[in-house]
C-alpha cells in the first residue's frame, strides 16, 4: 500500500518537481485511486525522456494555441492549466487551445483547480471518430468529455461527463474478456446496435441528442476553434477559465452558488463532485509496484 501524498511526491519529483508537475502527478494518482486505472499512471507509458518542454506562453496572454505533439501530455495540460489562472485573473478570462495531446486523464483536476483558485474552469476534450450523431450510424466524433468546475470548500461543483455512452477503452476491455456489451450503446458496421465488442465500429452518444449535441459542443472547440479535428499526432483540448470576482459589486456569485447548491440537494439531486480524494487516501493493491515500475524506467531513461 502507498499513502496518497507520498505517491504524488515521487511521481512529482520525477516529472520536475514543478507546479504543474505536482498537478499532473495528482491528477494521474487521483484516477488510480477513484478506480479508473486505464486514465491513471498507465499514463506514463507516453513519458520519455527527450519530451519537448511543455509549451510557454509568449508573456501574458488572454488566449493562446499551443502545439503539444512532442510534449508529455500530463505535463502540458497541467502547464496550460496554470498558466490560464493567472491570465484569468489578469484579463478576466482566459483561453487556451491544445493540440497534438495524447492520453492525459481525466479532465475534472484541471478544472477544479481552477475552482479552487477562485475561478470557473470550462475544458473539453475532442479525439478520434468514435462515435456517432444522433440518429445517425457512423462514427464522426471522439467520446469529448466535457467539464466545468466553480466554487470552493463544500460549495464546489465539478462537472465531468463524457457525450458517449462508453468509451473504446469499455470496447477493448470487453473483446479482451470476451463479454458482451451493454445494450444501447454501440453500432457495428452496418449501423445495427450491437453488444459484441468485436463488431462494435461506433458509439452512441449519452442521452441521445443531449449528448450529441455536447460531443459536437466540445467539436467546435477543441476541433475546429483550437485545430484539433483530424490531427494524426493527437487529441484537441480546450480549456477556458473566468474570474466572477468582477461582479462581486453587483451580486453576490458566491452566495448565488451556495443557494443553488441547497435548491439541488433538497430537490432529491446529488451536488456532483466530479470525483477526488482525501489527502488521508491510501492505494492498495499492485499500485505501489507499478509506480515503482514506471519510475525506475524514467529514472533509467534519465541517466542514458
Amino acid at each position: 500500500m502507498m499513502a496518497f501524498p507520498d505517491a504524488v511526491e515521487r511521481l512529482s519529483a520525477a516529472l520536475g518537481a514543478s507546479p504543474a508537475a505536482k498537478l499532473a502527478a495528482s491528477a494521474l494518482i487521483e484516477a488510480d485511486a477513484l478506480g479508473q486505472p486505464r486514465f491513471g499512471i498507465s499514463m506514463l507509458d507516453e513519458w520519455t525522456a527527450d519530451a519537448d518542454p511543455v509549451p510557454r506562453r509568449d508573456g501574458l496572454q488572454a488566449i493562446s494555441w499551443l502545439d503539444c505533439t512532442s510534449c508529455f501530455a500530463p505535463l502540458a495540460v497541467a502547464s496550460a492549466t496554470l498558466d490560464l489562472a493567472v491570465a484569468a485573473r489578469e484579463f478576466g478570462v482566459a483561453a487556451a487551445f491544445l493540440r497534438g495531446v495524447r492520453g492525459f486523464g481525466r479532465l475534472a483536476p484541471f478544472v477544479r483547480e481552477l475552482a479552487d483558485a477562485g475561478l470557473l474552469g470550462i475544458a473539453g476534450a475532442e479525439g478520434p471518430p468514435f462515435v456517432a450523431p444522433y440518429g445517425g450510424i457512423r462514427p464522426v466524433i471522439g467520446t469529448n468529455p466535457f467539464a466545468l468546475a466553480i466554487g470552493q470548500g463544500i460549495d464546489r461543483v465539478v462537472i465531468d461527463v463524457a457525450s458517449s455512452m462508453a468509451t473504446m477503452a469499455d470496447v477493448r476491455s470487453a473483446r479482451a474478456a470476451d463479454t458482451p456489451l451493454p445494450g444501447g450503446i454501440a453500432l457495428d458496421g452496418e449501423g445495427r446496435p450491437t453488444t459484441i465488442a468485436s463488431e462494435v465500429a461506433a458509439l452512441l452518444p449519452r442521452g441521445g441528442q443531449i449528448g450529441s449535441l455536447l460531443g459536437l459542443v466540445v467539436e467546435l472547440m477543441a476541433g475546429v476553434a483550437g485545430g484539433g479535428r483530424g490531427d494524426p499526432k493527437g487529441r484537441g483540448v480546450f480549456i477556458v477559465a473566468f474570474d466572477p470576482a468582477g461582479a462581486e459589486d453587483r451580486f453576490d456569485w458566491q452566495a448565488k452558488l451556495a443557494g443553488l447548491k441547497r435548491s439541488w440537494t433538497d430537490g432529491g439531486g446529488r451536488w456532483p463532485r466530479g470525483g477526488s480524494v482525501s489527502p488521508d487516501t491510501v492505494l492498495y493493491g499492485d499500485f505501489a509496484r507499478r509506480l515503482d515500475a514506471h519510475l525506475a524506467l524514467m529514472n533509467g531513461e534519465t541517466s542514458r
